[in-house]
């Protein structure tokens, strides 16, 4: 158990890294643990606009099975939580949800 969890805790660092260090993503909150919550955030759009996009991409990743996110609201707007834990997730896994959360993301602007 505590190999996973070390593991985890690893794999939400990296997704952390990769968040800050790419233009137009943002992490709205400290990570502790494994879950990261995020937005993509667009130049030019805000508010209802903003949320719509969040969303957008959000349902789209969670229609495709490839990855489940769960959409929640922090300070008024909508943003999504990405959880790191289940039983069979390695690194790749995480990478190949990066890779998908940026394409569906820029498709949606």
């Amino acid at each position: 158990m505590q190999a996973r969890l070390r593991r985890d805790i690893e794999n939400a660092r990296w997704l952390v890294q990769e968040v800050l260090a790419t233009p137009g993503w943002k992490l709205l909150a400290p990570v502790p643990l494994q879950t990261l919550c995020l937005r993509h955030e667009p130049e030019g759009l805000a508010g209802e606009a903003l949320d719509r996009h969040t969303l957008g991409w959000a349902e789209t990743i969670n229609r495709s099975g490839k990855a489940y996110l769960t959409p929640a609201i922090l300070d008024g707007g909508w943003m999504v939580r990405v959880s790191i834990g289940a039983l069979p997730t390695e690194r790749e896994h995480v990478e190949a949800l990066w890779r998908l959360m940026r394409e569906e993301a820029a498709a949606a602007s």
